[in-house]
């Protein structure tokens, strides 16, 4: 049904949209891209249709893409949510977190998908990717260019907020005037404060910069290693938050301290006494009272969005969504998505025997170690997917019989 809705069939062909699924699931299985020859002669062998490498070239045009984003748009819509009760999950509708993943494609694409130039690859993609915790449901997989900012995201996507939401973001989304619509839709947020963002005490009836060096200097002669306060910040309409105060670890401040210094210097600029003095912090802005969560659990739940960079990971390491060799730009984004459906159907499965596994141990399952088993019976997902659902069932059970090495 999908194949006509979007105009990618017209006609009935003995190359069939099931047998295109097909040849790019068992193109996204593999470890390396496969020729259009390659994909001709599984054609041949699995359908025992006679198609040219160019016919099935052909076949990767834009209603192709409509086609794939149709499918991956279905199983976003018909995911089976399995929830792990935290306690905390209780007091918001859905934890969502959003982060993005990008890497560099063939330069022939530069056109269509933009890189950052420079000594930078000429194109790249961007995969924006947001996912609610609570529900273990996955809400977003946009494929974008490689240049296109979080904080355009942001703007963009600032309407699907919705009451009683709880949003984790990372500095690359952190947008005032969305932080001020999350707050009058009625939802909240948890993200890391931007370095170039001006915090203001407020005292009387006049609004003070936050002097950070005194901040130090007070909570190490207290021996305080966290606490809270009510700022304001941003410019002209300055926006009520609570600023969450973590020193860091001498260490990692000398780390920091050295990272931007290196990158500074070869940009041509010096580091500004600003950025050394709230080096020594982290700094978290959320619009949740201390009343609901206190100091330490707003610290805790957003290392929770570390979560994505193991995601991203497996992505990469296991599925090897990076690994991709010179092709046309319609039959990239046919590929990314077939493999991006195929983590999906194996993240669904994941979050389900987590939850089970969660209620019953208490523990979690390892992401990095549990994708590794589902990346082996990709091969078998796909003749089920695109020959006979009605084993999909029996190949879960199989898959997820109890392995105490997930852990």
């Amino acid at each position: 049904m999908k194949a006509y809705e979007t105009g990618f069939c017209k006609r009935v062909s003995k190359f069939s949209p099931l047998m295109f699924l097909n040849s790019l699931f068992y193109d996204a299985c593999s470890d390396t891209t496969k020729s259009m020859n390659a994909l001709a002669i599984n054609v041949k062998k699995e359908y025992k249709v006679e198609i040219t490498k160019q016919g099935i070239s052909e076949r990767f045009t834009e209603n192709a893409v409509k086609y794939v984003q149709a499918i991956i748009g279905e199983a976003l819509l018909h995911q089976i949510t399995h929830s792990i009760n935290t306690g905390w999950f209780e007091l918001f509708k859905r934890v969502l977190i959003k982060d993005s993943t990008k890497f560099d494609v063939s330069g022939n694409l530069a056109k269509q998908l933009p890189g950052f130039g420079g000594s930078a690859s000429k194109a790249g993609v961007c995969i924006q990717y947001e996912f609610d915790i609570k529900a273990g449901q996955v809400n977003d997989l946009t494929i974008t260019a490689a240049n296109r900012p979080d904080s355009r995201d942001t703007k963009e996507t600032i309407n699907k907020v919705e009451k009683g939401d709880l949003y984790l973001r990372d500095l690359g989304y952190s947008v005032l005037s969305c932080f001020r619509a999350m707050q009058q839709a009625g939802a909240y947020f948890i993200s890391k404060l931007n370095v170039g963002v001006v915090v203001y005490e407020k005292k009387g009836d006049k609004f003070v910069e936050m002097d950070f060096n005194k901040l130090y200097q007070m909570m190490t002669g207290c021996k305080t290693q966290r606490l809270s306060r009510q700022v304001y910040i941003g410019g002209k309409e300055k926006l009520p938050v609570r600023l969450v105060i973590d020193i860091m670890p001498e260490t990692e401040t000398i780390k920091r301290l050295k990272n931007i210094n290196a990158y500074n210097k070869k940009k041509g600029h010096k580091t500004s006494d600003n950025y050394k003095s709230r080096a020594r912090f982290n700094l978290f802005i959320t619009n949740i009272e201390e009343g609901i969560l206190n100091d330490d659990e707003i610290t805790k739940i957003y290392k929770l969005r570390w979560q994505v960079e193991l995601v991203f990971k497996a992505w990469k390491s296991i599925f090897g969504i990076d690994n991709n060799e010179k092709m046309k730009y319609e039959r990239l984004i046919c590929l990314l998505n077939a493999r991006l459906l195929l983590i999906l159907i194996n993240w669904e499965m994941f979050v389900h025997k987590r939850s089970e596994l969660y209620k019953k141990t208490g523990k979690l399952l390892s992401i990095n170690k549990c994708f590794k088993t589902l990346k082996e019976g990709s091969k078998e997902l796909r003749h089920i997917l695109t020959n006979n659902c009605n084993k999909l069932i029996a190949w879960i059970i199989g898959t997820f019989i109890f392995r105490p090495q997930y852990f």
